[in-house]
C-alpha cells in the first residue's frame, strides 16, 4: 500500500535480529502472502472505517477466542489483551470453520498493524503494542492435540506476516511452567518469546501493570472485575439444537434433505470429537449425484457451506467411520433451507 512507511522495513530488520538477508526474504514472503490472500483489500475496508463488530463471525469467534483492545500505556503504546485462559479450541473449531477463524484473526492483526503504522507515521516514534495474556481459566482442554493443533496452524501462519509489533508481553495468572510453555507456543510467535514477562496472581502483577499504565487503561477483568459482555455466558449455542447422528465403528451413515428448485440450503457438519469421512452430494431427477462438498481428508472441525438447487432433488450427507475398528463417532449437522439466490448474495453474507 502507498501509505506504508519505511518503518515497516525497520520492523522486519529488528524482528529478524538485524539480519538483512533474513529480513528481506521474510518481507518478500509477506508481500506475496498479502497478495495471494487479499490482505490489502481487507486493509482498505479497515481504513474506510470497518468496525471490529463487523469482522467476519465476530461475535461467535470472540466468545471462544477473546481479544480486547483497551487504552494506551504511559509511553503511548496501545494495550492489547488476550484472555488466553478463556480460549476454548475445542468449542472454537465447532463454532466456526478454520477459514472463518483464520479470516477473523487476519482482520484483528491487520487492524492492530494499521494502528501502529498510523501512530508511527504521525509521531516519528517507532510504536509497538503492549500485549497482555491472562491465563486465568487455563485447563487441560487447552492441551487437546486436535483442536489446539488446528488453532496453532492458523495463528502461526498469520502472525508470521506481522513482525515486531509487540514491545512487551505480560503473562498473568501463570500456573505451572510446563503447561504454560506449551500454551504460549501456540499463541505467541517464537521471535517474540524473549519479550515475555511471566507473573502469578493479581498480588504479583498488579503493581507491574500499574507501573506501565493507569488502571483505567486496562480492562477491569484483569483486576477482578466482570468479564466483557458476552464472555460469561453459555447461552445461545445453536449447535446444541442441531440433530446428532452416531456412526458405529466400521460403519457408514447417510442423511438426506429434500430441497426444491430455486431454494438454497445452508449446511453445517461438525464431529463432536475425533475425525470422520464426509461428503455431500446433490441428487436430482436423473438420480446421478453431483458433488457439493468433497475432501480427501477426514474432517475434525466444523464444515460450512451453501448450495442452490437448480431442480427438485435432495442433498445426501454421507458419513464414513469404516476406518475405525473400535470407536464410534457422533456428528452434529444442520440443513437450513432459505429463499436466497446465490447470484445476488455473496457467500460471506450467507455465513455472516
Amino acid at each position: 500500500p502507498e501509505d506504508w512507511e519505511d518503518a515497516l522495513l525497520l520492523r522486519f530488520f529488528i524482528g529478524f535480529k538485524k539480519n538483512p538477508e533474513a529480513a528481506a526474504e521474510a518481507f518478500e514472503q509477506m508481500l506475496t502472502w498479502r497478495k495471494e490472500n487479499g490482505i490489502n483489500e481487507i486493509r482498505q475496508k479497515l481504513m474506510n472505517g470497518l468496525n471490529p463488530s463487523e469482522f467476519p463471525r465476530y461475535e461467535t469467534v470472540r466468545r471462544f477466542y477473546p481479544l480486547l483492545k483497551c487504552g494506551k500505556d504511559k509511553h503511548g503504546c496501545p494495550i492489547l489483551i488476550t484472555l488466553t485462559g478463556l480460549i476454548d479450541p475445542a468449542k472454537l473449531v465447532k463454532a466456526v470453520t478454520l477459514e472463518e477463524m483464520r479470516l477473523y484473526i487476519i482482520y484483528e492483526m491487520e487492524s492492530k498493524f494499521i494502528k501502529l503504522c498510523q501512530l508511527t507515521a504521525e509521531t516519528g516514534i517507532f510504536y509497538r503494542a503492549l500485549e497482555v495474556h491472562d491465563l486465568k481459566g487455563l485447563g487441560m482442554h487447552h492441551l487437546a492435540t486436535g483442536p489446539v493443533g488446528l488453532l496453532r496452524k492458523v495463528v502461526k501462519e498469520v502472525s508470521a506476516n506481522y513482525v515486531e509489533i509487540s514491545d512487551k508481553v505480560f503473562i498473568l495468572n501463570c500456573p505451572f511452567a510446563s503447561v504454560v510453555r506449551t500454551v504460549l507456543r501456540q499463541v505467541v510467535p517464537a521471535r517474540s518469546q524473549h519479550k515475555l514477562a511471566v507473573h502469578g496472581t493479581i498480588e504479583d502483577y498488579e503493581s507491574v501493570l500499574l507501573e506501565r499504565a493507569e488502571r483505567a487503561e486496562y480492562h477491569a477483568c484483569l483486576f477482578g472485575g466482570e468479564l466483557p459482555e458476552g464472555l460469561n455466558t453459555e447461552d445461545g449455542d445453536q449447535m446444541d439444537k442441531w440433530p446428532r447422528i452416531t456412526i458405529p465403528a466400521r460403519d457408514k451413515k447417510v442423511v438426506e434433505e429434500a430441497v426444491e428448485k430455486g431454494k438454497t440450503v445452508l449446511w453445517n457438519v461438525c464431529p463432536e470429537a475425533l475425525d470422520v469421512g464426509c461428503t455431500i452430494h446433490f441428487v436430482g431427477a436423473n438420480g446421478k449425484p453431483s458433488p457439493v462438498f468433497e475432501t480427501t481428508e477426514r474432517i475434525a472441525s466444523l464444515q460450512r457451506g451453501s448450495f442452490q438447487a437448480e431442480e427438485d432433488g435432495k442433498l445426501v450427507l454421507s458419513l464414513d467411520n469404516s476406518f475405525s475398528y473400535l470407536k464410534q463417532k457422533v456428528v452434529m449437522y444442520d440443513f437450513e433451507v432459505v429463499n436466497v439466490q446465490l447470484s445476488t448474495q455473496s457467500s460471506e453474507d450467507l455465513t455472516a
